[in-house]
């Protein structure tokens, strides 16, 4: 959902009667402020690495995905490491898939809103060790294939909408960082679910690796009391 890959917006025609019959469109996080790279001296991707290896990185990167890793030198690697997966789809629109449903909802005049702010998702990010992370850049710099690999089995699951393998794949992919990451926040977001008011209706929209698990916003649904019934939007 956070990608510009063609593929993925055939679902967009799909879900714009959805959200026409809905009162608020709600996305996983607001999007009123564009988020940049946030750029900050904090991170200095060439203080944990030797000239030499940080030079044969940024030749990996250049020859096998065409994509200059010193523009993310003083980012969170976690943006990196999101760019390199992102740089390796098509990018046949300019904005997100979800970004264009949620300036859809505006522009027919919809309520939106989203289930986190954009501070919040920069706190978080903020709160995530980088060290480990500039080691799996490193690591995803030698052998870009293993990335690439995950990066279309994932696109894979999402046009089949199997939301409990995206669980899988993203939950393995997320090592250490899963709980902050997926768990803490799928409890937050469900929570804020619950609170929406019942004299509306609403049009949710959030990464699929949030939906599914012991630990998905849907199982935190049902466990409240709420009846879970999935549409068939490919049919």
């Amino acid at each position: 959902m956070h990608i510009r890959d063609n593929r993925v917006y055939q679902f967009g025609e799909k879900l714009y009667p959805l959200i026409s019959n809905s009162d608020v469109y709600v996305g996983e996080m607001e999007l009123e402020h564009q988020p940049d790279l946030m750029i900050t001296n904090q991170y200095d991707l060439k203080k944990h690495l030797s000239v030499s290896a940080y030079e044969k990185m940024r030749k990996h990167f250049l020859k096998s995905i065409k994509i200059d890793i010193e523009r993310f030198v003083h980012v969170h690697p976690l943006l990196a490491i999101s760019a390199v997966s992102q740089s390796l789809l098509e990018a046949e629109h300019q904005v997100s898939l979800d970004e264009h449903l949620w300036h859809f909802a505006k522009n027919i005049g919809k309520e939106v809103t989203g289930l986190e702010t954009y501070e919040e998702q920069v706190t978080l990010l903020h709160s995530l060790d980088p060290v480990p992370l500039y080691r799996q850049l490193l690591k995803i710099s030698q052998s870009p294939s293993g990335i690439g690999r995950q990066t279309h089995r994932t696109l894979n699951w999402y046009m089949k909408s199997d939301i409990h393998q995206l669980y899988r794949l993203t939950k393995s992919s997320m090592h250490g960082l899963r709980k902050k990451i997926i768990y803490d926040r799928n409890q937050v977001m469900a929570k804020r679910i619950l609170e929406f008011s019942q004299a509306k209706t609403y049009f949710i929209a959030v990464g699929a690796g949030h939906l599914s698990g012991k630990y998905g916003i849907l199982a935190l649904l049902k466990h409240a009391g709420w009846k879970i019934r999935p549409i068939d939007i490919l049919a």
